[in-house]
């Protein structure tokens, strides 16, 4: 797998010199050959927690190295989900449905949805928290329909994106990063931020365990719980 990986890299660059070149011939020719690459390196289902960790961050470094071009933005996007269902997400099984029996709250459905270190789409999407797994560049692997909704984009279109779009670049900066980086490191942590949603203040608890597939550690999962800010107010 990493020998692939570099391979892709070295043709990558030869690419971004020919263009920079202006040389057509040697960047068509180049172009052609790193199609058959990017479906090598992502068509195989690894077994080695090693190769699937590699899967993810060759296709973060793309997606962070083509951020300024749409196109190739979407088609690695696309890699990635396409990484995301074959990893993390598992066919739903019978399970108790929240909805129907009095016994369930989210707390259960939620560990219920996370057993045997993978994601259970079907049982993520019952849960009214917003729900999102963050990679390595920070950039959202998963997206669970209440989080899509509340920020009125397709999940389609979420994965891949930088987590800063959708938190704030300010809190990302001053909340966020450095509690990511603990939670790639092994670190379950919680933090508590408010912030301005469709003109009120809303108060968000974050609750982020690491993600694992498996035994490859694949990001920072992320539980967003959305309450009313009912803090204290001066008096006028």
């Amino acid at each position: 797998m990493e020998a692939l990986i570099d391979l892709f890299w070295s043709k990558y660059a030869d690419l971004r010199q020919a263009i920079e070149r202006d040389d057509t011939h040697t960047t068509a020719a180049l172009d052609r050959e790193l199609d058959p690459l990017l479906l090598a390196i992502f068509s195989n289902q690894e077994k080695e927690p090693a190769n699937i960790q590699a899967q993810f961050r060759f296709a973060i470094n793309l997606l962070n190295e083509e951020a300024d071009d749409r196109g190739c933005v979407r088609r690695t996007g696309h890699l990635l989900q396409m990484l995301v269902e074959r990893y993390l997400l598992t066919d739903p099984p019978v399970s108790v449905d929240p909805h129907t029996d009095p016994e369930a709250d989210g707390a259960t459905v939620l560990a219920d949805a996370l057993a045997d270190g993978f994601l259970n789409d079907a049982l993520l999407n019952r849960i009214s928290d917003r729900i999102v797994v963050v990679g390595s560049g920070y950039r959202i692997l998963y997206s669970n329909e209440t989080n899509a909704r509340r920020l009125d984009v397709p999940r389609e279109e979420l994965i891949g994106r930088h987590f800063a779009e959708f938190v704030g670049v300010h809190h990302f900066q001053k909340e966020f990063r450095a509690s990511i980086d603990r939670c790639f490191a092994g670190e379950n942590l919680s933090l508590t931020y408010a912030d301005q949603i469709d003109g009120q203040t809303v108060v968000i608890r974050c609750r982020m365990s690491p993600c694992l597939s498996g035994a490859a550690k694949l990001g920072a999962l992320v539980v967003m719980q959305e309450t009313a800010d009912r803090r204290r107010r001066p008096a006028a």
